[in-house]
């Protein structure tokens, strides 16, 4: 029976402490009221920062990593070419017209 008053006497030290109560940060402005209910909407806001700012990250680094004269039009025409479907002149041309 000792082995379990002790420690819920340990538990409810802080409980037993207050003397008007236990109402843990109800006077410090984040209780039950304005805060309570905005609390979770900012913490939504960061996080939907951060993912928006993961996802730019990702974005800026493949764009950097793409090179400026590559597109998927060439890489196409190009897919094309090495599989045989295209003729040399028919290439030629197409490359041509694509890269102005």
């Amino acid at each position: 029976m000792l082995r379990m008053i002790l420690p819920a006497s340990l538990f409810a030290t802080p409980a037993l402490a207050d003397a008007e109560g236990y109402n843990h940060m109800m006077d410090w402005g984040y209780g039950y009221g304005v805060g309570m209910m905005f609390g979770p909407v900012l913490w939504l806001i960061v996080l939907g920062l951060v993912v928006a700012g993961v996802i730019w990250l990702v974005r800026r680094t493949d764009q950097a990593h793409a090179g400026p004269g590559t597109s998927g039009a060439l890489a196409t025409l190009d897919m094309r070419f090495a599989k045989g479907e295209l003729d040399a002149e028919e290439y030629a041309a197409r490359k041509k017209l694509l890269l102005g």
